[in-house]
């Protein structure tokens, strides 16, 4: 972005937050000929790959803003903010006033709420209480008609598979942080075919971990989470989701069309006549050919798989849960309390049953439903949580860093026996 703007993130990071406010006026006054008398920051620990805040004119009023700014990612994202094409089929998406699509500055208006985002308000039931925590008829009510709608646009919308999803923006969250680099030959690390695209370990994998003592020294091994016993390893399950995961392979499914990125965070709680009204904004990765098994993945393991806290409120997961880690030989074992609540049961089990079902049935129905879906699935389950942000940082608590780990583990690897949340979950919504 101009005017020095691909700098605020790190003046930021490291506080000084008086620049990187008077560099972004100077981007908003570039992109949209804005006259900006202050800007604010919004401290959002959700989007971890953007800066938002608001931004007030001289006149007086005060728009909300945020841009992506992912550090070596620039060359990866092709077209942010396609709010009106969600719109278009139906889902309740909030349309920006402006937006600049240009690489290297991705920027998107809105006009100003003062409700809060679902994130915040799932938060705050949850800490006030804890693992009984329940949406309560009125919230419930709003997520099944969201999640209602979701379903009906994905149906409505799948169609045959296309050359162009190999290029979507989706794959931006799952594939393009494993991989870097022009396409290699192949390679005997992949004995079910090579990558068809990138070199790997590449990208924020590479980045996040490589050299890392604490990864490498579990990396390799295998997990028992709370007396499951989990087949596979980190780098295992890294480098079957680099294969699983390639564009070119993914293109092989139908597409549909969806925001891709609808965590609580990107959705605002707003106050409707007869209740809460949920509305999705900040759509910087939908598309009309999104491969149709990656559309409800983001949404299904950030709203109901990711909590409680661990993964973005790491001091106050470490202080609220009771966490043991052990390595005996090659097996990490990690027993915690850290379970998840009703109210994020109440979200998984919405999801599945208005998404994630109809989607996989009518995929089954017309033969498009790969025999390994399931294993496509936990591979991007397992890049979420470990690709989202960096879970063996220092700033994590240690307790903290091994159940990160944990639970990336579960969500990619099938149990050796028994069943834990992930395998309930995709035994649930199995055709």
């Amino acid at each position: 972005m101009s005017h020095g703007s691909s700098l605020i993130p790190a003046l930021l990071r490291r506080g000084d937050a008086q620049t990187a406010a008077r560099e972004a006026g100077a981007a908003l006054r570039d992109m949209f000929d804005l006259d900006v008398s202050a800007v604010e920051f919004t401290q959002d620990e959700y989007s971890l790959n953007s800066v938002s805040g608001r931004a007030r004119l001289r006149e007086g009023t005060t728009y909300f803003f945020k841009f992506h700014q992912e550090e070596g990612e620039e060359e990866n994202v092709t077209e942010y903010y396609r709010a009106q094409l969600l719109s278009d089929a139906g889902l309740p998406v909030e349309v920006p006033i402006a937006t600049s699509t240009r690489p290297g500055a991705q920027m998107v208006l809105y006009r100003l709420h003062d409700e809060p985002r679902m994130a915040d308000v799932c938060a705050d039931i949850e800490r006030a209480q804890g693992v009984a925590a329940a949406l309560g008829p009125q919230l419930l009510a709003a997520r099944r008609a969201l999640d209602a709608r979701t379903g009906e646009v994905l149906l409505e919308t799948m169609a045959a598979p296309v050359a162009t999803s190999a290029s979507a923006s989706i794959h931006q969250l799952f594939h393009h942080r494993l991989v870097d680099g022009p396409a290699q030959p192949p390679d005997d690390r992949f004995p079910d075919g090579p990558l068809s695209r990138g070199r790997f370990p590449g990208g924020r994998y590479l980045r996040f971990y490589a050299g890392d003592a604490t990864f490498g020294a579990v990396a390799a091994k295998r997990w028992r989470v709370n007396g499951i016993e989990y087949r596979s390893s980190l780098s295992a399950l890294a480098t079957q989701a680099a294969r699983l995961l390639a564009p070119e392979s993914l293109a092989a499914l139908p597409v549909v069309t969806a925001h891709g990125d609808d965590h609580h965070g990107n959705i605002w709680a707003l106050e409707g006549d007869d209740g809460p009204v949920l509305r999705l904004f900040d759509p910087a990765f939908a598309g009309t050919d999104i491969p149709a098994l990656l559309a409800p993945v983001k949404a299904t393991f950030h709203n109901a798989l990711a909590h409680p806290f661990w993964l973005y409120h790491p001091g106050e997961a470490a202080e609220r849960f009771s966490i043991e880690t052990s390595i005996r030989g090659d097996v990490v074992e990690v027993s915690d309390d850290a379970h998840l609540s009703g109210l994020r049961r109440e979200v998984l089990d919405s999801a599945a049953e208005l998404i994630w079902v109809p989607l996989l049935r009518e995929m089954s129905r017309r033969s498009w439903l790969p025999a390994n879906w399931r294993a496509i699935v936990r591979s991007a389950l397992f890049c979420c949580p470990l690709l989202v942000t960096n879970l063996v940082d220092v700033s994590r608590p240690a307790p903290v860093r091994a159940l990160g780990l944990a639970r990336a583990v579960a969500a990619g690897s099938e149990p050796v026996s028994g069943a834990d949340a992930v395998s309930s979950f995709l035994d649930q919504v199995t055709p």
